[in-house]
């Protein structure tokens, strides 16, 4: 199962910079970790506080469990986005579009 998990870093006081700045080690080693098991296939950043990643995941489960656990899970909110195989979704949508014209 494929997602895209669209993250929006979440306002952050002055006072809390430090302890983010802390996070981000261990961020990138989790990334890294999940790419090299084949769980993040793309990653990307837009503009300076959020980004987005394809995870691809056995369960929403797994996902939940992925997100819950990732090091910035406290300052990040998350949107998560099911994908479709896009032959998969055309061939169902020319099923439906036959069976309606017969």
């Amino acid at each position: 199962m494929k997602f895209l998990v669209k993250w929006r870093i979440k306002p952050i006081s002055p006072e809390t910079m430090k302890a983010v700045l802390d996070l981000v080690p261990d961020q990138i080693k989790y990334a890294k970790a999940l790419k090299e098991k084949g769980k993040i296939v793309a990653e990307y950043i837009i503009g300076k506080n959020e980004g987005f990643g394809i995870l691809d995941v056995e369960s929403q489960e797994e996902l939940n469990e992925i997100l819950a656990k990732t090091p910035s899970s406290s300052i990040v909110s998350h949107e998560v986005i099911p994908l479709i195989d896009f032959e998969q979704s055309l061939e169902v949508w020319k099923e439906l579009i036959e069976k309606a014209v017969k």
